[in-house]
């Protein structure tokens, strides 16, 4: 990156609303010693990309739960640019109560998506996207850190939560070809829903559109999981209904 990009100003009206409310109250700034992880039995995980000396710096900081792999508290230290606090404060926000091998699935993609405004429109500038893979490298090293410590396969959650205001429907959805319809909804779980699955190590297919009831059958983590029936399955007809058509009802084959 050129020194002109690394000193041109990130003025406030490039941040989405939800960028900017991480910036305002950051939650999870802060650090950990050793000595309180020892204290709460905890395993301090640190991670860290960049250095002062580059001006530019990320640490992540996990307490993480030595009998399940869970992180039970995070924080972050950041020098350098406004991105590096939003992408940290996000990480950390999708981290905590979730185990290291959760953590290790996250994508730069699904922390950009957490902030966004407009599903269609990256958070992250092409400048910004450079301080978020920082972090993201910082997450890798925290993870690598957790090596060895148990952790369950058997998830039972998977944070699929994003819907914006005011979103729309397909136009004209219900006249449109069977095979269009399927490729519509195949595009947005691929976008919206399978990356969430997949941070659980589960997965979804699509099998057949009968009128307005989609099939669709689980995967990996998901097959074992009572989300599957519950909160997961709540949240992608939710998705679904709000992107796609209200019509739409999701039958999972168990």
């Amino acid at each position: 990156m050129s020194i002109e990009k690394l000193i041109t100003p990130y003025f406030w009206n490039t941040f989405s609303k939800k960028m900017k409310q991480k910036v305002e109250n950051p939650k999870f700034a802060g650090f950990f010693l050793a000595k309180e992880a020892e204290r709460t039995g905890m395993r301090l995980a640190t991670g860290t990309d960049g250095s002062l000396q580059e001006g530019n710096m990320v640490t992540l900081y996990w307490l993480v739960d030595e009998a399940d792999g869970v992180i039970a508290d995070c924080k972050f230290q950041v020098y350098g640019p406004t991105y590096l606090i939003i992408a940290a404060e996000t990480i950390c926000e999708m981290v905590i109560r979730k185990n290291y091998d959760q953590a290790s699935r996250i994508s730069a993609d699904l922390v950009d998506r957490q902030v966004r405004d407009n599903s269609k429109r990256p958070a992250f500038t092409e400048e910004g996207a450079y301080y978020l893979n920082m972090v993201m490298s910082a997450v890798d090293f925290a993870c690598h850190q957790c090596h060895g410590i148990p952790f369950k396969r058997d998830y039972a959650d998977t944070p699929i939560d994003f819907l914006e205001e005011n979103q729309q429907t397909i136009p004209d959805f219900e006249n449109l070809a069977k095979e269009v319809k399927l490729q519509i909804i195949e595009e947005i779980i691929s976008k919206e829903i399978r990356p969430y699955i997949e941070m659980d190590a589960g997965g979804v297919t699509i099998h057949d559109l009968k009128g307005s009831e989609l099939h669709i059958s689980y995967e990996g983590a998901c097959t074992s999981c009572h989300a599957a029936t519950g909160s997961t399955l709540s949240a992608i007809q939710n998705i679904l209904k709000t992107r796609v058509h209200p019509s739409i009802t999701v039958i999972p084959t168990i």
